[in-house]
């Protein structure tokens, strides 16, 4: 089972420290955000960054009708 992932990335603004938070389907969308080439980790000139797993399912699945 998938679980929404909470991706947290640290940048500087004006000599400021920031910090953004991006809610992903999954992990692995999260985690290839953060390290993937020409990604938004590396168009804000991010320093830091780092998924959290929530414990809310992304995807439900559904019981399947039964005919009685």
């Amino acid at each position: 089972m998938q679980f929404f992932t909470l991706g947290v990335f640290l940048y500087y603004m004006n000599g400021q420290p920031q910090e953004t938070k991006i809610w992903f389907e999954n992990e692995e969308d999260c985690w290839s955000v953060i390290m993937g080439s020409d990604t938004l980790y590396d168009k804000i000139n991010a320093h830091g960054a780092w998924c959290e797993v929530s414990g809310i399912p992304s995807n439900i699945v559904k019981p399947k009708l039964r005919p009685w």
